[in-house]
C-alpha cells in the first residue's frame, strides 16, 4: 500500500491576492476550479494508464459503447467528447490499431463510416467500470450527496447550460 501524504495547500491564489492586492471571487473560483480538474484528472490518468489507454481514447470508448451494435459515426462520437477539442480522427486511428475498435461504411450512406467496439474493446470498459466508479466515489468522499449535487448545478450554470 503506498502511503500518500495529504496535499499540499494551493497557494497560488493567496499569492495573486498578494500580487494584485485584489481579491477577485471570480478570479479565485477559476484558480480553484482548474486546480481541481488537474487533480483529478491525473488520477482518472492514471487509472486509465494501467489499462493502456488515455483519458480521452477512454472516453471515445464510451461514446462508442452507447452507439451499441449499429456504432457511432465520427461526428456523433465528437459530439460526445467532454473535451471539445479532442482529435477524434487520431483518438480512433489509434483505438483501430489497438484492437479495440472497428470501422466499417454505413450501408445507408457510404460516405458515413461508423465505428463499433471490438469484443476486446468491450472486455477493456467492463474492467475499468467498477474500479472508475470507485475513483469517482473516493475523489468526492469529502462532499456530502448534497453538495455534489450541488456542485454539479453550480458547474452547468457556469457553463451557461442551466
Amino acid at each position: 500500500m503506498v502511503d500518500r501524504q495529504p496535499p499540499k495547500k494551493f497557494e497560488t491564489p493567496d499569492l495573486v491576492v498578494a500580487e494584485t492586492g485584489q481579491y477577485v471571487p471570480e478570479q479565485q473560483a477559476y484558480l480553484n476550479l482548474i486546480r481541481t480538474a488537474e487533480v483529478l484528472g491525473q488520477q482518472m490518468a492514471e487509472l486509465m494508464s494501467r489499462h493502456g489507454i488515455s483519458s480521452k481514447q477512454y472516453n471515445v470508448l464510451r461514446a462508442i459503447r452507447r452507439g451499441g451494435a449499429e456504432g457511432l459515426s465520427m461526428s456523433q462520437i465528437s459530439d460526445q467528447m467532454v473535451d471539445p477539442r479532442a482529435d477524434v480522427t487520431r483518438l480512433l486511428d489509434r483505438l483501430v490499431r489497438d484492437g479495440l475498435v472497428d470501422r466499417q461504411p454505413d450501408e445507408a450512406d457510404r460516405r458515413v463510416v461508423r465505428t463499433c467496439l471490438t469484443n476486446a474493446g468491450a472486455k477493456l470498459l467492463g474492467a475499468i467500470d467498477a474500479p472508475l466508479l470507485e475513483t469517482h466515489r473516493a475523489q468526492f468522499a469529502p462532499l456530502s450527496e448534497a453538495e455534489v449535487e450541488q456542485l454539479t448545478a453550480l458547474l452547468r450554470k457556469a457553463r451557461g447550460e442551466e
